[in-house]
């Protein structure tokens, strides 16, 4: 009867016959026993380790199927085991190689790991990190979208792509401009003769004039807490909304395209929660509001679209978003020009890595103070979230953002809201929020809130038509004089 010996036994077993076929020359003299004894022991161990590791796995895993105990007997290390045993179990994975780019294989049951090098991602190293949306932008000037693990480049609308498929080149149909913050040299172009308008309560009736070349430098004269007087046209998206019977904007908004406005849904509401009703118009083109200098043009609203979402009586901030169609389009100029929209990843990336953003309106220029009479901009930092949740004891929900300083005594305040925060990338102006909010303004401690733009874009594009698309081509385009 076949006995059958455990594995460890065989280990054992062949100890025991090494040993007494050396029997014989182990007993030496004392001088030749100090001589062995002073001898590295390690390097015997090692070698007789190393043999009977080979005999053991030939005989139990190579002559035999064995287990994966059977395997760790001889290893004695769970790491060299697992190595052994992936390759024993299923065949190398690795073999043919099937990472890329220099990547090292890792052998595992069933299935194996690449090792990336730095510059390459992806389950065989085939990716390219450089050339991921998540990388500069993909190296986009506008939206950056990853098809078949590529870069695949987009354009706002009244822009095209490029010949690198890349940058994004003005097609001449309501782009945005490219000027800075503090210069911008503008053109002479004619616009139609607007309808009349309502300053201290006299209709007049502008003619159609040109508008003159000029040069904005920064102005000191600060307004909107903190801020600084805009050169008449660096703001061009800029609107105003104003009750028909009085001078000053009640809120502010931004031009999306020829015909549509959008600003803030608390701007329609009294404080009783009633709507404020009909009795307003937009103006387009406006500075100073106490002067008429032929550039403004007034339009009536045909359609006001609220947000679903919005519920002044529950929160009167919370999805704070408006859309206005006007009645007449406007004509566009380099005072009277749309903003861009952004898709959610673009704007919220946008948000985060910009060094500042803009915001700018005829709000008062200090807390319960007089209002400007002339449209004011401010620079401002985007605030972490964290920090944003931790100034306000009002809760501030994941459709707002915080912007501005906590102890600089700059801010937007009461008369801007609805108007913009735009940010700037690669010389396009976005629209990443909507002045909503805030306690009191430039408060210690405390920030402007604003709507996250980035939250609305698939509600906007649906309601207004205004969208990119893989053809680069807007819905309706509107031709500039």
């Amino acid at each position: 009867m076949k006995v059958l010996v455990p594995p460890r036994l065989h280990c054992l077993r062949l100890q025991c016959l090494f040993v007494l076929s050396f029997a014989e020359s182990v007993f030496v003299s004392q001088l030749s026993a100090n001589a062995v004894l002073s001898r590295p022991r390690r390097y015997n161990s090692g070698h007789l380790e190393e043999v009977l590791h080979k005999d053991n796995l030939e005989r139990e895993c190579i002559e035999e199927m064995c287990t994966m105990e059977e395997a760790r007997e001889c290893f004695e290390n769970n790491e060299k085991t697992m190595e052994f045993w992936a390759g024993y179990i299923d065949g190398d994975q690795c073999d043919p190689p099937p990472c890329q780019n220099g990547g090292q294989c890792q052998d595992s049951v069933g299935s194996y790991i690449c090792w990336c090098k730095p510059s390459f991602s992806g389950k065989n190293c085939e990716i390219v990190v450089a050339q991921q949306c998540s990388v500069d932008n993909g190296g986009c000037s506008h939206f950056c979208e990853m098809k078949k693990q590529r870069v695949v480049c987009l354009c706002a609308p009244g822009y095209e792509l490029g010949s690198d498929h890349r940058s994004c080149l003005s097609t001449g149909e309501t782009e945005v401009p490219s000027h800075t913050i503090y210069r911008k040299d503008v053109g002479s172009r004619s616009i139609l003769t607007p309808r009349t308008s309502n300053s201290e309560g006299n209709s007049t009736v502008w003619s159609s004039p040109t508008m003159p070349n000029m040069t904005g430098e920064k102005n000191t004269d600060h307004r909107i807490v903190g801020g600084d007087e805009a050169t008449p046209g660096q703001i061009p998206w800029q609107v105003t909304g104003q009750l028909t019977r009085h001078t000053l904007p009640f809120c502010g908004g931004s031009l999306l395209s020829d015909v549509w406005v959008i600003t803030a849904a608390h701007c329609f509401m009294k404080k009783d929660g009633t709507s404020i009703g009909d009795d307003y118009f937009i103006r387009v083109g406006e500075h100073d509001v106490l002067r008429v200098d032929g550039q403004e043009r007034d339009h009536n609203v045909s359609e006001k679209i609220i947000n679903p979402n919005y519920n002044y009586r529950q929160s009167p901030y919370n999805h704070d978003i408006a859309l206005l169609r006007l009645e007449v389009p406007v004509v566009l100029s380099d005072r009277a020009r749309p903003i861009c929209l952004g898709t959610k990843p673009f704007l919220e990336n946008l948000l985060r890595d910009a060094p500042t953003s803009l915001v700018s309106g005829w709000g008062r220029i200090r807390f319960q103070g007089p209002e400007a009479t002339k449209l004011q901009k401010l620079e401002v930092p985007y605030v972490e979230r964290t920090a944003c949740k931790e100034s306000s004891r009002a809760r501030i929900t994941r459709y707002m953002f915080c912007a501005g300083y906590a102890n600089v005594g700059k801010d937007s305040c009461q008369g801007d809201s609805g108007g913009p925060h735009a940010t700037q990338y690669k010389g396009t102006w976005f629209l990443t929020g909507i002045v909503s909010w805030g306690e009191e303004c430039a408060r210690d401690g405390k920030y402007g809130v604003y709507t996250r733009m980035s939250q609305y874009y698939p509600w906007i594009a649906h309601k207004t038509g205004i969208r990119y698309n893989t053809a680069n081509r807007m819905t309706k385009r509107v031709k500039l004089d």
